[in-house]
């Protein structure tokens, strides 16, 4: 009876949850009172804090962005569960670090009906990564922050590879084309080493994926605990921002050309930021692999020629 009468009461709950969801992405702002995401942000950095997770390092030319400007933003790799825009980088979203106005980290909207999880990513001002939500808060004057390779390069990702997986269509870019908006680029080094792949078990995360819709690699998090993303390994993690990619004046239906030729410019600033920093952020072996690019719709990708390479920095670990 009491469980019931709970169940009951939680489904409410996240009925008027959602309904208030849905009334934020439509004005294309935060909802509430500041000081509850902030103190939630305070709690996940230091639950990261004890479990030896930490920035330790932020830099690029992002940093410096014209803040009179609005921009979408995007952020490289995905990783095992997106440890690190939730735990670490959520405070910048809600302040509007560094681009002056706060932004929406988004996510994928099955995310957003599972319990605990809807409640964390809303509180922190997330949002569901769909086209209605995306072009509402763009439309808005609103700015959102997308990870291009989503669920697809979740399910690839490696401990041991840095990966960066883009959509055939290249949506994200078509939409900054659309509102003249800026692409700005955050590379977080370290986000992939949290956890540790469990290879052969691929089939097991297909299956999970068309049944429930959630797209979780299994892995070994701290003391070798299984799928624990409350636990992740000790690991210190180093953010770089790109230089703004510019994308013209607005245009409501860009052609083919001027995306590819917007893409090819977004992929030379995304290797510059990898190759720069790589050797100093990353784990001798897996900076040694350097950084795998592919477009889901099969077309090559230009790797960046030796002599465009920035000379590397010293390795930190």
């Amino acid at each position: 009876m009491v469980v019931a009468a709970v169940a009951a009461a939680y489904l409410v709950f996240t009925q008027l949850r959602l309904r208030l969801l849905e009334y934020a992405i439509k004005i294309g702002r935060p909802v509430g009172p500041m000081w509850l995401p902030l103190t939630v942000t305070k709690v996940l950095k230091i639950w990261s804090w004890m479990n030896g997770v930490n920035v330790r390092s932020e830099s690029g030319e992002g940093l410096e962005c014209d803040r009179s400007r609005r921009y979408m933003m995007t952020w490289h790799p995905h990783g095992f569960i997106v440890y690190c825009p939730i735990f670490l980088m959520a405070e910048k979203a809600i302040r509007g670090e560094p681009v002056g106005a706060p932004w929406h980290c988004t996510g994928a909207p099955v995310l957003f009906k599972v319990p605990f999880i809807g409640e964390l990513l809303q509180v922190l001002s997330g949002r569901p990564v769909d086209k209605r939500t995306l072009e509402s808060i763009m439309a808005a004057g609103g700015t959102v922050a997308v990870q291009p390779g989503g669920m697809t390069e979740q399910k690839a990702t490696r401990h041991d590879q840095e990966l960066a997986l883009f959509p055939a269509n290249l949506g994200f870019i078509r939409m900054a084309i659309k509102y003249g908006t800026p692409i700005l680029m955050l590379y977080i080094f370290g986000e992939n080493q949290l956890y540790k792949k469990v290879d052969g078990m691929e089939k097991f995360t297909d299956m999970l994926f068309k049944v429930t819709g959630l797209a979780l690699p299994l892995f070994t998090a701290k003391a070798g605990l299984p799928t624990a993303a409350f636990f992740p390994r000790a690991t210190d993690i180093h953010a770089r921002w790109g230089a703004p990619v510019e994308v013209g004046e607005p245009d409501e239906n860009p052609s083919d050309d001027k995306v590819e030729e917007v893409f090819s410019r977004y992929l030379k600033e995304l290797q510059r930021i990898f190759y720069a920093n790589a050797q100093e952020c990353l784990p001798p072996d897996v900076a040694a692999r350097g950084l795998k690019i592919v477009r889901m719709d099969g077309k090559p990708v230009a790797e960046l020629r030796a002599e465009d390479k920035p000379p590397v920095m010293r390795s930190r670990l």
